[in-house]
């Protein structure tokens, strides 16, 4: 099935006046914990490592 989105794409986005934007940084925090790459952060210092001492 094909939408053609040129019939919503100038409608006005609705803001809500009762509930405002959260910032960025409180949103970023919501999704911390669910970090997709875990381990990630302990294998680029493993090869890091392995990469420096291949090149003394």
């Amino acid at each position: 099935m094909k939408y053609d989105y040129r019939k919503i794409i100038k409608i006005p986005y609705y803001q809500s006046p009762a509930h405002p934007r959260m910032p960025m940084a409180e949103r970023a925090a919501i999704f911390l914990p669910f970090a997709a790459l875990s381990g990630f952060e302990d294998e680029i210092e493993r090869v890091k490592k392995k990469h420096l001492e291949e090149n003394r």
